[in-house]
Protein backbone atom coordinates (compact mmCIF):
# COMPACT_ATOMS: atom_id res chain seq x y z
CA UNK A 1 0.00 0.00 0.00
CA UNK A 2 1.40 3.34 -0.91
CA UNK A 3 0.08 4.88 2.87
CA UNK A 4 -1.79 3.82 5.25
CA UNK A 5 -3.70 6.82 4.73
CA UNK A 6 -4.61 10.50 3.96
CA UNK A 7 -6.57 12.71 6.31
CA UNK A 8 -7.84 16.07 5.35
CA UNK A 9 -9.03 19.20 7.03
CA UNK A 10 -10.51 22.38 5.77
CA UNK A 11 -11.52 25.65 7.42
CA UNK A 12 -13.36 28.18 5.01
CA UNK A 13 -15.71 30.92 5.10
CA UNK A 14 -18.18 30.07 2.44
CA UNK A 15 -19.15 27.08 0.70
CA UNK A 16 -18.58 27.19 -3.25
CA UNK A 17 -17.69 23.23 -4.03
CA UNK A 18 -14.46 22.91 -5.06
CA UNK A 19 -13.82 18.84 -4.20
CA UNK A 20 -15.29 15.88 -4.14
CA UNK A 21 -12.89 12.15 -3.36
CA UNK A 22 -13.30 8.68 -4.73
CA UNK A 23 -12.87 6.04 -2.80
CA UNK A 24 -9.09 3.97 -2.93
CA UNK A 25 -8.38 2.93 -6.73
CA UNK A 26 -6.90 -0.57 -6.87
CA UNK A 27 -5.03 -1.48 -9.55
CA UNK A 28 -3.89 -5.26 -10.23
CA UNK A 29 -2.29 -6.24 -6.95
CA UNK A 30 -1.55 -2.83 -5.62
CA UNK A 31 -4.10 -0.82 -3.60
CA UNK A 32 -3.69 2.54 -3.65
CA UNK A 33 -4.51 3.41 -0.43
CA UNK A 34 -5.53 6.85 0.29
CA UNK A 35 -8.43 6.83 2.86
CA UNK A 36 -9.49 10.19 2.73
CA UNK A 37 -11.87 11.96 5.82
CA UNK A 38 -12.40 15.56 5.18
CA UNK A 39 -13.97 18.40 7.60
CA UNK A 40 -14.85 21.85 7.17
CA UNK A 41 -15.59 24.23 9.84
CA UNK A 42 -18.83 26.54 9.03
CA UNK A 43 -17.90 29.51 10.95
CA UNK A 44 -21.30 30.93 10.07
CA UNK A 45 -23.30 28.11 11.85
CA UNK A 46 -20.23 26.54 14.28
CA UNK A 47 -20.74 23.13 13.29
CA UNK A 48 -19.53 20.53 10.69
CA UNK A 49 -21.38 21.53 7.21
CA UNK A 50 -21.39 18.31 5.29
CA UNK A 51 -22.69 18.59 1.70
CA UNK A 52 -23.57 15.76 0.40
CA UNK A 53 -22.15 14.56 -3.28
CA UNK A 54 -24.93 14.26 -5.48
CA UNK A 55 -23.16 14.12 -8.84
CA UNK A 56 -22.78 10.39 -10.70
CA UNK A 57 -19.56 8.53 -10.63
CA UNK A 58 -17.06 9.45 -13.15
CA UNK A 59 -17.58 7.89 -16.11
CA UNK A 60 -14.07 7.25 -17.11
CA UNK A 61 -12.89 4.23 -17.25
CA UNK A 62 -9.87 2.94 -15.81
CA UNK A 63 -6.62 3.46 -17.13
CA UNK A 64 -4.97 0.49 -19.38
CA UNK A 65 -1.87 0.16 -17.69
CA UNK A 66 -0.26 -0.61 -21.43
CA UNK A 67 -1.80 1.79 -23.26
CA UNK A 68 -2.68 4.84 -21.26
CA UNK A 69 -2.24 8.56 -22.74
CA UNK A 70 -0.92 11.71 -21.00
CA UNK A 71 -3.70 13.80 -19.45
CA UNK A 72 -4.61 16.24 -21.89
CA UNK A 73 -4.05 19.97 -20.70
CA UNK A 74 -6.76 20.94 -20.16
CA UNK A 75 -5.68 25.04 -18.49
CA UNK A 76 -9.68 26.43 -19.00
CA UNK A 77 -10.81 29.93 -17.89
CA UNK A 78 -14.22 30.65 -16.82
CA UNK A 79 -15.63 34.51 -16.40
CA UNK A 80 -17.88 33.25 -12.96
CA UNK A 81 -17.04 30.91 -10.45
CA UNK A 82 -20.56 29.34 -10.22
CA UNK A 83 -19.10 27.43 -13.19
CA UNK A 84 -16.16 26.14 -12.32
CA UNK A 85 -16.40 22.37 -12.68
CA UNK A 86 -17.69 20.97 -9.02
CA UNK A 87 -15.38 18.12 -8.82
CA UNK A 88 -12.28 16.96 -9.80
CA UNK A 89 -12.84 13.92 -11.40
CA UNK A 90 -11.16 11.10 -10.09
CA UNK A 91 -10.32 6.97 -11.43
CA UNK A 92 -12.63 4.84 -9.46
CA UNK A 93 -16.00 5.11 -7.91
CA UNK A 94 -17.65 8.20 -5.87
CA UNK A 95 -17.39 8.26 -1.68
CA UNK A 96 -20.98 7.64 -0.22
CA UNK A 97 -23.11 10.71 0.88
CA UNK A 98 -22.08 13.23 3.70
CA UNK A 99 -18.63 13.90 3.24
CA UNK A 100 -18.04 17.33 3.05
CA UNK A 101 -16.47 19.46 0.62
CA UNK A 102 -13.73 21.39 0.13
CA UNK A 103 -14.13 25.21 -0.18
CA UNK A 104 -12.15 28.04 -2.15
CA UNK A 105 -9.84 30.01 0.44
CA UNK A 106 -8.09 26.36 1.16
CA UNK A 107 -7.99 23.93 -1.32
CA UNK A 108 -6.94 19.92 -1.67
CA UNK A 109 -6.34 17.84 -5.08
CA UNK A 110 -5.87 14.47 -4.41
CA UNK A 111 -4.85 12.54 -7.42
CA UNK A 112 -4.09 8.93 -8.17
CA UNK A 113 -2.70 7.59 -11.36
CA UNK A 114 -0.93 4.37 -12.48
CA UNK A 115 2.17 6.67 -14.49
CA UNK A 116 4.08 4.63 -16.95
CA UNK A 117 2.90 1.43 -14.74
CA UNK A 118 3.51 2.46 -11.68
CA UNK A 119 0.84 4.03 -9.38
CA UNK A 120 1.76 7.69 -7.85
CA UNK A 121 0.37 9.77 -5.88
CA UNK A 122 0.14 13.58 -6.33
CA UNK A 123 -1.50 16.30 -3.38
CA UNK A 124 -1.71 19.37 -3.63
CA UNK A 125 -2.22 22.16 -1.22
CA UNK A 126 -3.29 25.66 -2.57
CA UNK A 127 -4.09 28.89 -0.52
CA UNK A 128 -4.71 32.30 -1.51
CA UNK A 129 -7.33 34.65 -2.92
CA UNK A 130 -6.35 33.35 -6.63
CA UNK A 131 -8.74 30.10 -5.81
CA UNK A 132 -11.34 32.71 -5.52
CA UNK A 133 -10.94 34.05 -9.08
CA UNK A 134 -9.36 31.25 -11.40
CA UNK A 135 -9.48 27.59 -11.36
CA UNK A 136 -5.53 27.39 -10.03
CA UNK A 137 -6.06 23.78 -8.70
CA UNK A 138 -6.92 22.61 -11.93
CA UNK A 139 -4.98 23.91 -13.79
CA UNK A 140 -1.53 23.38 -11.84
CA UNK A 141 -2.64 19.31 -11.30
CA UNK A 142 -3.47 18.83 -15.36
CA UNK A 143 0.13 20.63 -15.83
CA UNK A 144 2.08 18.46 -13.26
CA UNK A 145 0.24 15.67 -14.34
CA UNK A 146 0.98 16.04 -17.82
CA UNK A 147 4.66 16.63 -17.58
CA UNK A 148 5.58 14.08 -14.97
CA UNK A 149 3.94 11.51 -17.09
CA UNK A 150 6.04 12.30 -20.01
CA UNK A 151 8.84 12.50 -17.94
CA UNK A 152 8.16 8.45 -16.51
CA UNK A 153 7.24 7.60 -20.23
CA UNK A 154 10.44 9.12 -21.66
CA UNK A 155 12.39 6.43 -18.50
CA UNK A 156 9.85 3.45 -19.23
CA UNK A 157 11.83 0.74 -20.83
CA UNK A 158 10.42 -1.20 -23.66
CA UNK A 159 11.70 -4.39 -23.74
CA UNK A 160 9.62 -5.43 -26.88
CA UNK A 161 12.06 -3.88 -29.27
CA UNK A 162 15.67 -3.61 -29.47
CA UNK A 163 17.06 -0.24 -29.16
CA UNK A 164 20.48 1.38 -29.92
CA UNK A 165 22.66 1.48 -26.89
CA UNK A 166 23.23 5.30 -27.22
CA UNK A 167 19.21 5.17 -26.51
CA UNK A 168 19.45 2.97 -23.30
CA UNK A 169 18.69 4.89 -20.21
CA UNK A 170 17.57 4.11 -16.66
CA UNK A 171 14.53 2.41 -16.01
CA UNK A 172 13.47 5.35 -13.43
CA UNK A 173 14.04 9.26 -14.11
CA UNK A 174 16.80 10.13 -11.53
CA UNK A 175 15.16 13.05 -8.67
CA UNK A 176 16.92 15.51 -10.42
CA UNK A 177 15.07 15.24 -13.74
CA UNK A 178 11.72 15.15 -11.28
CA UNK A 179 12.78 18.20 -9.36
CA UNK A 180 13.21 20.08 -12.36
CA UNK A 181 9.84 18.76 -14.29
CA UNK A 182 8.12 20.33 -10.45
CA UNK A 183 9.53 23.72 -10.96
CA UNK A 184 9.45 23.77 -14.89
CA UNK A 185 5.82 22.90 -14.61
CA UNK A 186 4.94 25.57 -11.50
CA UNK A 187 6.31 28.28 -13.36
CA UNK A 188 5.26 27.67 -16.65
CA UNK A 189 1.41 27.68 -15.14
CA UNK A 190 2.31 31.31 -13.43
CA UNK A 191 3.44 32.12 -16.58
CA UNK A 192 0.81 30.66 -18.64
CA UNK A 193 -2.07 32.39 -16.38
CA UNK A 194 -0.53 36.02 -16.42
CA UNK A 195 -0.29 35.84 -19.89
CA UNK A 196 -3.79 34.70 -20.83
CA UNK A 197 -5.06 37.29 -18.41
CA UNK A 198 -3.60 40.03 -20.39
CA UNK A 199 -4.13 38.41 -23.76
CA UNK A 200 -7.52 38.74 -22.76
CA UNK A 201 -7.56 42.71 -21.72
CA UNK A 202 -5.50 43.39 -24.68
CA UNK A 203 -7.19 41.51 -27.80
CA UNK A 204 -9.81 44.40 -27.69
CA UNK A 205 -9.95 47.77 -27.66
CA UNK A 206 -13.10 47.93 -25.37
CA UNK A 207 -13.15 46.91 -21.70
CA UNK A 208 -15.39 43.88 -21.52
CA UNK A 209 -12.28 41.79 -20.62
CA UNK A 210 -11.38 44.19 -17.68
CA UNK A 211 -11.59 42.19 -14.93
CA UNK A 212 -9.27 39.41 -16.37
CA UNK A 213 -6.07 41.21 -15.32
CA UNK A 214 -7.81 41.69 -11.60
CA UNK A 215 -7.89 38.29 -11.44
CA UNK A 216 -4.24 38.20 -12.32
CA UNK A 217 -3.14 40.44 -9.62
CA UNK A 218 -4.50 38.05 -6.40
CA UNK A 219 -2.01 35.07 -5.75
CA UNK A 220 -1.75 31.73 -4.80
CA UNK A 221 0.59 29.48 -2.46
CA UNK A 222 0.90 25.72 -3.00
CA UNK A 223 2.62 22.87 -1.49
CA UNK A 224 2.55 19.51 -3.12
CA UNK A 225 3.75 16.08 -2.61
CA UNK A 226 4.93 13.05 -5.29
CA UNK A 227 4.94 9.78 -4.17
CA UNK A 228 6.38 7.10 -5.95
CA UNK A 229 5.47 3.27 -4.55
CA UNK A 230 8.03 1.72 -6.44
CA UNK A 231 10.85 3.53 -5.31
CA UNK A 232 9.42 4.31 -2.12
CA UNK A 233 10.12 8.25 -2.90
CA UNK A 234 8.41 11.40 -1.62
CA UNK A 235 9.31 14.98 -4.01
CA UNK A 236 7.74 17.55 -1.77
CA UNK A 237 7.76 21.13 -3.85
CA UNK A 238 6.78 24.55 -1.87
CA UNK A 239 6.24 27.52 -3.25
CA UNK A 240 5.24 30.69 -0.30
CA UNK A 241 4.85 30.18 2.95
CA UNK A 242 3.03 26.80 3.37
CA UNK A 243 4.70 23.65 5.37
CA UNK A 244 5.42 20.78 4.56
CA UNK A 245 6.77 18.57 7.42
CA UNK A 246 8.11 14.79 7.92
CA UNK A 247 7.91 13.04 11.08
CA UNK A 248 10.28 9.80 11.61
CA UNK A 249 9.87 7.38 14.32
CA UNK A 250 12.89 6.43 15.99
CA UNK A 251 13.61 2.87 17.58
CA UNK A 252 11.55 2.42 20.40
CA UNK A 253 13.34 3.25 23.79
CA UNK A 254 13.32 0.87 26.80
CA UNK A 255 10.44 1.41 27.94
CA UNK A 256 8.74 1.18 24.68
CA UNK A 257 8.10 4.83 24.15
CA UNK A 258 8.74 5.77 20.58
CA UNK A 259 9.77 9.66 19.47
CA UNK A 260 9.51 11.39 16.52
CA UNK A 261 12.22 12.87 14.39
CA UNK A 262 10.83 16.35 12.63
CA UNK A 263 12.28 16.67 9.27
CA UNK A 264 11.24 20.15 7.10
CA UNK A 265 10.71 19.52 3.36
CA UNK A 266 9.48 22.82 2.71
CA UNK A 267 11.18 26.38 2.25
CA UNK A 268 10.25 29.42 4.38
CA UNK A 269 9.30 31.72 1.01
CA UNK A 270 8.76 34.93 3.21
CA UNK A 271 11.03 37.99 3.60
CA UNK A 272 11.15 36.75 7.42
CA UNK A 273 14.13 34.23 5.87
CA UNK A 274 16.96 35.70 5.84
CA UNK A 275 18.50 33.88 2.69
CA UNK A 276 15.06 34.96 1.06
CA UNK A 277 15.57 38.58 2.05
CA UNK A 278 18.77 38.20 0.67
CA UNK A 279 17.58 37.37 -2.70
CA UNK A 280 15.30 39.31 -3.13
CA UNK A 281 17.26 42.82 -2.36
CA UNK A 282 20.36 41.62 -4.61
CA UNK A 283 18.02 42.02 -7.47
CA UNK A 284 16.79 45.10 -6.83
CA UNK A 285 19.54 46.68 -5.45
CA UNK A 286 18.81 49.86 -3.91
CA UNK A 287 14.84 49.64 -3.59
CA UNK A 288 13.25 49.87 -0.23
CA UNK A 289 11.88 46.42 -0.64
CA UNK A 290 11.63 44.60 2.39
CA UNK A 291 9.19 46.57 5.52
CA UNK A 292 8.39 45.09 8.69
CA UNK A 293 8.95 41.39 6.88
CA UNK A 294 6.44 41.93 4.46
CA UNK A 295 7.88 42.29 0.21
CA UNK A 296 5.51 45.28 -0.65
CA UNK A 297 2.74 44.04 2.19
CA UNK A 298 2.79 40.35 1.53
CA UNK A 299 4.10 37.81 3.50
CA UNK A 300 5.66 35.56 0.77
CA UNK A 301 8.21 36.11 -1.74
CA UNK A 302 7.10 33.50 -4.40
CA UNK A 303 3.74 32.82 -4.96
CA UNK A 304 1.49 32.08 -8.55
CA UNK A 305 -0.53 34.99 -9.50
CA UNK A 306 0.29 38.44 -8.29
CA UNK A 307 1.05 40.64 -11.91
CA UNK A 308 1.42 43.70 -9.80
CA UNK A 309 4.94 42.57 -8.70
CA UNK A 310 5.44 40.51 -12.00
CA UNK A 311 3.58 42.93 -14.56
CA UNK A 312 6.04 45.88 -16.18
CA UNK A 313 5.39 49.60 -15.00
CA UNK A 314 4.26 49.93 -18.74
CA UNK A 315 1.74 46.90 -18.96
CA UNK A 316 0.24 48.43 -15.52
CA UNK A 317 0.05 51.81 -17.04
CA UNK A 318 -1.54 50.57 -20.11
CA UNK A 319 -4.24 48.44 -17.68
CA UNK A 320 -4.89 51.47 -15.66
CA UNK A 321 -5.62 53.91 -18.52
CA UNK A 322 -7.62 51.48 -20.37
CA UNK A 323 -8.66 48.94 -18.84
CA UNK A 324 -10.04 49.60 -15.82
CA UNK A 325 -6.99 49.08 -13.17
CA UNK A 326 -5.67 50.31 -10.19
CA UNK A 327 -2.90 53.17 -10.54
CA UNK A 328 0.50 51.22 -10.74
CA UNK A 329 2.35 51.19 -7.35
CA UNK A 330 5.23 53.66 -7.40
CA UNK A 331 7.60 51.50 -5.20
CA UNK A 332 7.15 48.97 -7.93
CA UNK A 333 9.99 49.97 -10.70
CA UNK A 334 12.09 46.65 -11.29
CA UNK A 335 9.74 43.73 -11.61
CA UNK A 336 9.17 41.19 -10.99
CA UNK A 337 9.71 41.13 -7.57
CA UNK A 338 7.81 37.94 -7.08
CA UNK A 339 9.28 34.18 -8.25
CA UNK A 340 7.08 31.10 -9.32
CA UNK A 341 9.66 28.58 -8.82
CA UNK A 342 9.30 26.48 -6.22
CA UNK A 343 12.55 24.37 -3.98
CA UNK A 344 11.85 21.21 -4.54
CA UNK A 345 13.12 18.35 -2.05
CA UNK A 346 13.07 14.57 -2.21
CA UNK A 347 13.69 12.09 0.86
CA UNK A 348 13.59 7.90 0.75
CA UNK A 349 10.60 6.82 2.76
CA UNK A 350 10.42 4.62 5.58
CA UNK A 351 7.60 2.64 7.02
CA UNK A 352 5.80 4.65 9.91
CA UNK A 353 6.58 8.23 8.13
CA UNK A 354 3.85 10.75 8.06
CA UNK A 355 3.88 14.08 6.04
CA UNK A 356 1.56 16.98 6.99
CA UNK A 357 1.07 19.10 4.40
CA UNK A 358 -0.38 22.68 6.12
CA UNK A 359 -1.36 26.09 4.95
CA UNK A 360 0.54 29.26 6.69
CA UNK A 361 -1.82 29.69 9.47
CA UNK A 362 -1.14 26.31 11.20
CA UNK A 363 2.32 27.36 12.07
CA UNK A 364 1.06 30.55 13.01
CA UNK A 365 -0.43 28.12 15.98
CA UNK A 366 1.98 25.56 16.53
CA UNK A 367 5.47 24.84 16.26
CA UNK A 368 7.02 21.81 13.99
CA UNK A 369 7.92 20.13 16.85
CA UNK A 370 4.11 20.56 18.44
CA UNK A 371 2.50 19.24 15.18
CA UNK A 372 4.42 16.62 14.28
CA UNK A 373 4.68 15.67 18.09
CA UNK A 374 0.73 15.41 17.98
CA UNK A 375 0.84 13.07 14.90
CA UNK A 376 2.88 10.97 16.95
CA UNK A 377 0.60 11.29 20.07
CA UNK A 378 -2.24 10.47 17.64
CA UNK A 379 -0.79 7.29 15.94
CA UNK A 380 0.56 5.87 19.84
CA UNK A 381 -3.10 6.48 20.33
CA UNK A 382 -4.80 5.01 17.10
CA UNK A 383 -1.64 2.90 15.81
CA UNK A 384 -4.46 -0.23 15.06
CA UNK A 385 -6.80 2.46 13.66
CA UNK A 386 -7.27 1.89 10.24
CA UNK A 387 -9.82 4.52 8.64
CA UNK A 388 -10.81 4.10 5.19
CA UNK A 389 -13.65 5.67 2.96
CA UNK A 390 -16.16 2.91 3.87
CA UNK A 391 -15.42 2.97 7.41
CA UNK A 392 -15.14 6.00 9.29
CA UNK A 393 -15.59 5.54 13.09
CA UNK A 394 -17.81 8.01 14.81
CA UNK A 395 -16.39 10.51 16.77
CA UNK A 396 -15.96 9.33 20.01
CA UNK A 397 -17.45 12.41 22.96
CA UNK A 398 -15.38 11.50 26.81
CA UNK A 399 -18.06 11.62 29.32
CA UNK A 400 -15.18 13.33 31.23
CA UNK A 401 -13.11 15.83 30.29
CA UNK A 402 -9.97 14.76 28.55
CA UNK A 403 -6.70 14.79 30.02
CA UNK A 404 -4.69 18.15 29.28
CA UNK A 405 -1.56 17.36 27.52
CA UNK A 406 1.77 20.06 27.52
CA UNK A 407 3.89 20.70 25.18
CA UNK A 408 7.03 18.74 26.66
CA UNK A 409 4.47 15.38 27.15
CA UNK A 410 4.75 14.98 22.93
CA UNK A 411 6.46 12.78 21.74
CA UNK A 412 9.51 14.85 20.43
CA UNK A 413 12.52 16.77 21.22
CA UNK A 414 11.29 20.18 21.61
CA UNK A 415 13.27 23.09 20.50
CA UNK A 416 14.94 25.10 22.94
CA UNK A 417 14.15 27.91 20.54
CA UNK A 418 11.98 30.80 21.58
CA UNK A 419 8.68 29.62 20.27
CA UNK A 420 7.81 32.52 17.59
CA UNK A 421 4.44 31.08 17.01
CA UNK A 422 1.90 34.00 17.91
CA UNK A 423 -1.76 32.91 18.29
CA UNK A 424 -1.80 31.51 22.09
CA UNK A 425 -0.27 34.82 23.01
CA UNK A 426 -2.91 36.46 21.06
CA UNK A 427 -5.43 34.71 22.41
CA UNK A 428 -3.60 35.51 26.22
CA UNK A 429 -3.95 31.31 26.65
CA UNK A 430 -1.44 28.61 27.48
CA UNK A 431 -0.73 25.92 24.96
CA UNK A 432 -2.65 22.96 26.18
CA UNK A 433 -3.71 19.65 24.05
CA UNK A 434 -5.77 17.22 23.79
CA UNK A 435 -6.03 13.68 21.95
CA UNK A 436 -9.82 13.01 21.34
CA UNK A 437 -10.47 13.07 17.45
CA UNK A 438 -10.21 9.76 15.33
CA UNK A 439 -8.74 11.73 12.42
CA UNK A 440 -5.10 13.38 12.73
CA UNK A 441 -6.12 16.03 10.74
CA UNK A 442 -8.91 17.21 12.89
CA UNK A 443 -6.40 16.78 15.61
CA UNK A 444 -4.37 18.91 14.43
CA UNK A 445 -6.90 21.92 13.35
CA UNK A 446 -8.12 21.79 17.18
CA UNK A 447 -5.17 21.77 18.94
CA UNK A 448 -4.31 24.90 16.65
CA UNK A 449 -7.22 26.69 17.37
CA UNK A 450 -7.22 26.15 21.14
CA UNK A 451 -6.87 22.77 22.19
CA UNK A 452 -7.61 21.82 25.47
CA UNK A 453 -9.83 25.47 26.07
CA UNK A 454 -13.16 23.69 24.47
CA UNK A 455 -14.58 27.32 25.04
CA UNK A 456 -11.84 29.42 22.86
CA UNK A 457 -12.23 27.06 20.56
CA UNK A 458 -15.87 27.45 19.96
CA UNK A 459 -15.60 31.23 20.21
CA UNK A 460 -12.64 30.62 16.74
CA UNK A 461 -15.22 28.54 15.19
CA UNK A 462 -18.06 31.40 15.07
CA UNK A 463 -15.48 33.95 13.98
CA UNK A 464 -15.10 34.40 10.03
CA UNK A 465 -11.67 35.29 9.31
CA UNK A 466 -12.55 38.26 7.32
CA UNK A 467 -14.34 39.76 10.87
CA UNK A 468 -12.34 37.99 13.17
CA UNK A 469 -9.70 41.14 14.05
CA UNK A 470 -7.05 38.70 13.26
CA UNK A 471 -7.87 35.67 15.55
CA UNK A 472 -8.69 33.14 12.98
CA UNK A 473 -7.42 32.40 8.90
CA UNK A 474 -8.13 30.03 6.65
CA UNK A 475 -7.14 26.36 7.75
CA UNK A 476 -5.79 23.40 5.91
CA UNK A 477 -4.22 20.38 6.84
CA UNK A 478 -3.46 17.08 5.39
CA UNK A 479 -2.12 14.39 7.17
CA UNK A 480 -0.58 11.06 5.51
CA UNK A 481 0.64 8.09 6.78
CA UNK A 482 3.03 5.53 4.86
CA UNK A 483 3.20 1.90 5.73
Amino acid sequence: MIFRSAYLFARSRTRWPALAASRPLKVSSVILGISASMYLASLSLNKVHADSDSSPPSSEPPPDNESHSPPPLEAGFTADKTEWPLAIRYLGDALPDGLPRIYNLTRFDVRIRTMSRKPRVLINVLEGELLNRVNIADIVAENLWFNLEALFRWYQVDHTNPQPVEFMHEPHPPPEAIQTVLKTAVNFTDEYILNYFLGRAFSSLSKRNAADPMRGSTSACLVSALYEDDVRLLHVASLGNMRALLGRPREADENGTVKYDVHILSVDHSPSNPSEKSRVESLHEGENVIENDTLFGRPYTRAIGDGKLKWSPDVQSRLHKDYLGAAPDPRVKTPPYISAEPDVTSIKIRPGDFLVLSSSWLHECLTDQEVVGLVGAWLDKNEDTFLDAQNNLPQVVPKTPPAAILPEDLPVDMDEKEDKTVMYRRWNVSKRFVNVDNVPSAHLANNAMGGADLELRNALMEMPPAHSEGNTKSLGVAVLIFR
